[in-house]
């Protein structure tokens, strides 16, 4: 049996100057940083810029105070919109108007989900240059529209459906009261 030398590295997050993860090469990271210097890539993840420029200028406790209160402010926004829109129907009397309104509401929804897909798709492939940004601008707005495609297919199938089972049900009383051209009563 044989004596072999182990050599043990340990990896310190790739902070180690030699091996896989760390390297002294530093047009690697000069590269990066200069990415994400570019206004392209600061624009595609501004949420990432603006909380990496807050925690620099703050203190962790301040900045997650300012960070829960600003998902609160939007959450009390969002909620206080949704509850006054959704009383338009009741208060006019009219639940017609208060599904339009409703469906007018989801149109705008879907339009910015397919947009929101896009600058999402956007932010992950910019990690790859401008063109990473494309392909995944396309690739997040598709992925949307497959979504909504599917959403309103299903709507369609459950429509249809009720309609079948209204039919039957009009055929079946309709056959059960014997209703036929001599024998219903005309009004």
């Amino acid at each position: 049996m044989a004596l072999l030398n182990l050599k043990i590295t340990v990896y310190d997050g790739g902070k180690a100057r030699d091996g896989i993860f760390g390297s002294d090469d530093s047009t690697e990271s000069g590269g990066n940083k200069k990415q994400e210097k570019s206004l392209l890539y600061k624009v595609l993840n501004y949420n990432s810029t603006i909380k990496s420029k807050m925690k620099k200028a703050t203190s962790p406790t301040t900045f997650f105070a300012i960070q829960q209160g600003i998902s609160a402010a939007v959450q009390t926004g969002r909620e206080f919109i949704n509850y006054y829109v959704s009383d338009i129907g009741r208060s006019s009397g009219d639940s017609n108007y208060q599904a339009i309104i409703n469906r007018k509401i989801e149109k705008v929804t879907d339009v910015l989900s397919i947009g929101q897909g896009l600058l999402t798709g956007a932010a992950a492939g910019s990690a790859a240059g401008p063109w990473g940004a494309a392909i995944g601008a396309v690739v997040g707005a598709a992925s949307s529209g497959i979504s909504l495609g599917f959403k309103y297919a299903e709507r369609e199938r459950s429509y249809s459906h009720e309609r079948f089972e209204q039919s039957n049900s009009q055929a079946y009383q309709l056959a059960r009261a014997n209703f036929t051209a001599l024998t219903g009563r005309v009004r």
